[in-house]
């Protein structure tokens, strides 16, 4: 919707973001706006809602528990993030019902995920994000970037991966603007899997793995 607008507007889609989100936008301009988009002005203000994405911050003793494990981290990731049943884990670990349960026991005694009577549910409900500067965080956004990274260049059949890498020279400001524009694109896309992940099932989904990265030097410069 934003880029549709910018377009008809003749303005940036950052601009229209602020221009929706400002407290003195005429209610003329907003009729304009929603004729040119064919919506009703309740629907132009419902798409401009930004939710943040909560942070959880786990212990020292969590992210240790969850680096040094690989079971233990892979049969978090499918409960916690991906929300998949116990036997649905089974299956795409292909791990034997008693680790997947002893799995979980593990994850409870350590407070990442809840348990009663023997039955499991996740800690947090719907998206989530760790703390940036997290340990865990940082181990895995090196080892997990450097994972997709691989699988992009790689033999993935056509259509289903996407890699472009471009040297450009662009002024600071021009630079900070593509840095926020990137970042606010996985967001959007964030927001996106959230409410898909509650709306459609999940034969429907697919897993996705992105990296975005940027730096201010050349690729023949050193590092």
């Amino acid at each position: 919707m934003y880029d549709e607008l910018a377009g008809r507007l003749k303005m940036t889609e950052s601009g229209v973001k602020k221009m929706l989100n400002a407290k003195d936008i005429s209610f003329r301009r907003v009729l304009q706006i929603c004729d040119v988009l064919a919506i009703s002005p309740g629907q132009l203000f419902s798409s401009t809602e930004q939710t943040a994405i909560p942070e959880v911050t786990f212990s020292p003793a969590q992210q240790e528990a969850l680096i040094k494990n690989r079971r233990l981290l892979s049969v978090y990731w499918r409960f916690a993030i991906e929300k998949r049943a116990p036997s649905q884990i089974e299956l795409l670990e292909n791990t034997p019902p008693a680790e997947v349960k002893k799995a979980l026991t593990s994850l409870a005694a350590l407070g990442l995920v809840h348990s009663s009577r023997g039955q499991f549910r996740p800690l947090h409900a719907g998206k989530f994000r760790w703390s940036d500067d997290s340990k865990l965080a940082k181990y895995l956004n090196r080892e997990w970037s450097e994972l997709t990274l691989k699988r992009a260049l790689g033999s993935s059949p056509e259509g289903t991966s996407l890699h472009r890498l471009t040297a450009l020279r662009l002024s600071k400001n021009s630079y900070d603007r593509l840095r926020r524009n990137l970042s606010e694109a996985l967001d959007d896309a964030a927001r996106a899997s959230e409410r898909e992940e509650l709306s459609l099932n999940a034969a429907q989904l697919v897993n996705c793995s992105v990296v975005i990265a940027a730096v201010q030097k050349g690729v023949f410069d050193a590092n």
